[in-house]
């Protein structure tokens, strides 16, 4: 992968990212623990097969076994929280994150979800003709779905490829290849899915899962590598699922809670609009309350 930032803990001028990464760590050790118990079990279940069935010591051991799944998975939930509140921590915290004024997070989110707000506001408003047109494209005529889609990822995608524009391109791209697979390779309907979106609720809640895929990016770079090296490929994966999920758990939660409004994201509003989409995010995967 190559892409994991090593930065040391206690560098001057430098953001301190022990904790983040310990965090991260502790996720990978309570699988490990998980598959430990698991084996534990398999072993036990294989000795019971040769023994009595009605003898009472068997449901003590079933009981420990549960107690000590508990123990692990109220362990892991603890340290998912701690990944999110340590990573905002390294930013500078949620107000300077969610306006754009941290130095490791937020700055290219910021101006990828404005971004992608623009070009599907311009499709509702003007067609998805012209809005293609308008980001260089040029015309439809002649021009496959997929010309379209390619084009798009490459729109989205900044040059400037640090840790932050990286997460960010990768939320992006998520969000509209999303798009892309529901519209069944049809120009036609890709433009009236985006219409429908920018026209209902549907563009905040796409603005929220971008949100959560960028927050996760920052973390999935950072110490995917790190963790793979250390606990191995699939102690990795699931680790980092384990994040992503919870993370687009809590922005379906959010979607739920959030009131409906009518906003103009052309205007101040939609930047705002985004901002504060943003801050919710924070909040809500850092089980903040105010």
């Amino acid at each position: 992968m190559g892409t994991t930032q090593r930065i040391n803990p206690g560098v001057t001028n430098q953001p301190n990212w022990g904790d983040l990464s310990n965090s991260i760590t502790q996720i990978a050790k309570t699988l490990e623990q998980e598959k430990k118990l698991d084996d534990e079990g398999a072993k036990d279940n294989e000795k019971d097969k040769n023994e009595d069935e009605k003898d009472d010591s068997k449901k003590t051991v079933v009981s420990d076994n549960s107690k000590q799944y508990k123990k692990i998975l109220d362990r892991r939930t603890e340290h998912v929280r701690s990944v999110f509140k340590n990573l905002v921590k390294t930013g500078g915290g949620r107000k300077a994150i969610a306006s754009g004024k941290s130095s490791s997070i937020g700055k290219a989110g910021l101006k990828s979800a404005g971004k992608l707000t623009g070009f599907f506001t311009s499709v509702a408003n003007n067609g998805l003709d012209k809005a293609l047109t308008e980001i260089g494209f040029g015309s439809l005529q002649g021009k496959s779905f997929n010309d379209v889609i390619d084009y798009l990822l490459i729109y989205c995608s900044d040059s400037n490829q640090g840790m932050d524009e990286t997460a960010a391109n990768k939320a992006s791209c998520e969000i509209m290849k999303e798009i892309a697979a529901q519209s069944d390779n049809d120009v036609k309907k890709y433009q009236d899915l985006i219409k429908e979106l920018v026209d209902g609720q549907g563009l905040a809640d796409t603005l929220c899962k971008f949100w959560g895929l960028y927050i996760f990016e920052h973390l999935s770079q950072r110490f995917e590598e790190k963790i793979q090296q250390q606990k191995g490929e699939e102690v990795s994966k699931e680790t980092f699922k384990i994040i992503k999920d919870d993370i687009l758990g809590r922005v379906k939660v959010l979607n739920t809670q959030r009131a409906v409004s009518k906003i103009d994201w052309n205007k101040a509003e939609g930047k705002k609009e985004i901002e504060k989409i943003f801050d919710s995010i924070i909040k809500i995967i850092c089980n903040e309350k105010n």
